[in-house]
């Protein structure tokens, strides 16, 4: 399967948020701990509003336009063939919408789950797709656990999706938090606060207070830090490209001489 036909079921039960999300596949144990969770990415939570989105979805004929991104890419990329839901995004959280540009997402190994809204440019949805689908042909490739994904792991996983975004649609479409930072600030918040962590795995709290930002740390460092890392490789690799850095390792990425303090 690929693009499913969540348009069906938004016609069916779009009030009934838990009722569709027990029809995704692979099953989800626990719909409404999934649905919690799923908000904090962006997927609807006032069905009045999300109607509205999702007519606008419809006349623009968003499920068809995805999957023929998903077929560009899947080509390109010789990409895995995943299971990929389209929801109204939450219009309501004007600072997220601001954030995203009116886009979200989230990658799973099996699943990806796009949040879009109403805003005009359509490109985003390209940009979205990019990140999010790069996510699934890293995952495909790299062949370990997510559970065991280490910080750097992660760090260089949003890095490459960002530039991946860079590189298919061009800088205007990058995450505004990407180039948001100094780099004198970053260095120092590198040598600091993070590198030490590099290790740690996706069961320690820290490791999402890094990437997101969370308690003590800037908001989305880990991001941030991410797209500097691979930006600092490009420089020095003869011939980077997307689709040759999918299955490479994530320490290859990370030079002895990144954001050092002077």
């Amino acid at each position: 399967m690929t693009i499913i036909r969540t348009d069906q079921w938004l016609k069916q039960a779009l009030d009934k948020p838990l009722e569709l999300l027990q029809k995704v596949k692979p099953t989800v144990e626990n719909p409404t701990r999934f649905y919690r969770y799923l908000c904090s990415f962006g997927m609807y939570q006032h069905p009045r509003r999300a109607q509205r989105v999702f007519q606008i979805l419809e006349e623009k004929e968003a499920w068809k336009k995805i999957n023929q991104i998903y077929q560009k890419y899947r080509s390109l990329w010789d990409g895995p063939t995943i299971n990929i839901y389209i929801f109204p995004m939450e219009e309501g959280n004007r600072s997220f919408m601001r954030d995203t540009r009116g886009r979200s997402g989230i990658t799973f190994p099996k699943q990806i789950f796009l949040f879009l809204s109403s805003v005009g440019d359509e490109k985003e949805w390209e940009a979205l797709f990019v990140h999010e689908y790069h996510h699934a042909a890293r995952m495909s490739r790299l062949k370990k656990e997510i559970n065991d994904y280490t910080l750097l792991d992660s760090l260089v996983l949003e890095g490459l999706a960002e530039h991946a975004v860079l590189d298919c649609c061009g800088v205007d479409y990058v995450a505004p938090w990407c180039t948001s930072y100094q780099e004198k600030r970053l260095a120092s918040l590198w040598q600091r606060a993070i590198k030490q962590y590099l290790h740690i795995t996706r069961s320690e709290a820290r490791h999402d207070d890094i990437l997101f930002g969370k308690r003590a740390y800037p908001r989305m460092i880990g991001y941030v830090i991410g797209y500097h890392i691979i930006a600092h490789y490009k420089k020095q690799a003869s011939d980077f490209s997307i689709a040759k850095t999918l299955g490479v390792p994530s320490n290859t990425f990370l030079q002895d001489d990144f954001l050092k303090l002077e």
